[in-house]
């Protein structure tokens, strides 16, 4: 299991090298929640924020990261079953499917209903599946959330419910949905309105499920823009929500914590939404700007290594409407050009010919063996090894002279 973070910790720290750009907006956005963010979903730039870092509870939006780390290590397909401790352990009276003990259902089943019914039992389930228990489950929520760049999250449960140590941020929840969405059957869960749970070994009828974000159903919230959203509330959390939405290239990722009605958190993410679209646009550098880059590293006058760099997808980035595009160039730089193993190329994005971002090129690198066994010491072998025929030949010129020498005495 650890094994397995390891590697997505690192891909999400790749995913975290994105460019991302101070450009805030200057103005105030009126809404309604405590909390609120507006992020670009593909270089992590924060567009707009109200008390984004403020410290909330995030009830159900909690089963983001649960399908996550669910989808991520888990098949669709595999088999789990509802064990005592997964039903037990959540109020019968909040969400859940009424999942039956040794109830079995798919790891994809489970996915649907945490995310469309906002199932507890099922949350549990997966937990317990992916996590071994609910608690290993916690931690790994927590790797996971520190991977993807939450500052202030600490995840007690997979469902939401409260605790008094599971809590995040606005932020966080755009950064924690931000590294979800790059995960194609998370996305494909995330936007999906209607799904249809087939019969188990314990229910013979079908579950029906709605997607719980009314943004993207037909309907008085519907938002045409909008490609996925999870919403949650308790009590103590108040009405939360977190909505993606793509126009024209722009993608973008809303969330709003502790809003005061269930209709205000579709307002307030609408207004996000408006606002991006209408104050940002994206803007594509192709891989083909940035100069592919070779460097020969030498040592002792020997090719020690060669670094080959070069950009293998397009930069882009969100600017402000109004921007001229002539004024971003391409650039390439390369840093720690003596040492093979930090060597490194970026592409740097300009702006009116100042640095506003930098991403790490791609780099194929070849090392040479030039220590003394590998170098001097084959030309000294070499050297050697003909010295030796040296002296042999001459040795057998002699012995033939000889020879010779002593059948011309014997025929005298």
């Amino acid at each position: 299991m650890r094994k397995w973070f390891k590697g997505l910790a690192a891909l999400a720290l790749a995913i975290n090298m994105m460019p991302a750009l101070s450009i805030k907006a200057e103005e105030e956005l009126n809404l309604d929640g405590e909390s609120a963010v507006l992020i670009d979903a593909d270089s992590g730039a924060v567009l707009y924020e109200k008390n984004a870092d403020d410290r909330h509870y995030p009830a159900s939006i909690t089963k983001i990261m649960t399908v996550y780390l669910a989808l991520s290590q888990g098949n669709p397909d595999q088999m789990l079953t509802a064990t005592d401790t997964a039903i037990d352990n959540i109020d019968r009276k909040s969400s859940h499917i009424w999942l039956d003990y040794g109830e079995e259902l798919t790891l994809k089943d489970a996915c649907y209903a945490a995310v469309m019914a906002s199932a507890n039992d099922a949350s549990n389930v997966l937990a317990e599946a992916i996590g071994g228990s609910q608690e290993e489950f916690a931690g790994l929520m927590n790797e996971a959330a520190a991977a993807a760049g939450a500052k202030n999250t600490h995840f007690a449960n997979a469902h939401g419910l409260p605790d008094e140590d599971h809590y995040t941020t606005a932020y966080d929840m755009a950064m924690i949905t931000r590294m979800a969405m790059k995960n194609a059957a998370f996305a494909e869960v995330f936007g999906t309105v209607k799904y249809e749970m087939q019969p188990t070994n314990k229910q013979k009828d079908v579950r029906y499920f709605a997607s719980g974000n009314d943004m993207l159903k037909k309907g008085e919230f519907f938002y045409e823009y909008a490609t996925g959203g999870k919403i949650g509330w308790t009590e103590d959390a108040g009405y939360t929500i977190v909505t993606t939405a793509s126009k024209d290239g722009v993608n973008l990722i809303a969330v709003v914590l502790k809003n005061s009605s269930k209709n205000a958190r579709y307002t307030d993410t609408r207004t996000l939404f408006d606002y991006g679209f209408a104050n940002y646009k994206q803007i594509t550098i192709p891989a083909s700007s940035f100069e592919e880059k070779t460097i020969e590293i030498k040592k002792r006058g020997q090719l020690w290594a060669t670094a080959k760099f070069k950009m293998s997808y397009d930069f882009k980035i969100l600017a402000k409407t109004n921007d001229d595009e002539s004024q971003y160039t391409a650039s390439v730089i390369v840093e720690n050009e003596k040492d093979p193993d930090t060597v490194q190329a970026y592409a740097i994005l300009n702006k009116n010919g100042a640095e506003i971002a930098r991403q790490a090129m791609e780099k194929e690198l070849e090392v040479n063996d030039i220590s003394f066994k590998a170098t001097t010491w084959p030309i000294i072998q070499k050297g050697l090894d003909l010295f030796s025929v040296g002296v042999f030949v001459l040795f057998m010129g002699l012995f033939l002279i000889a020879a010779l020498g002593r059948m011309n005495r014997r025929r005298s």
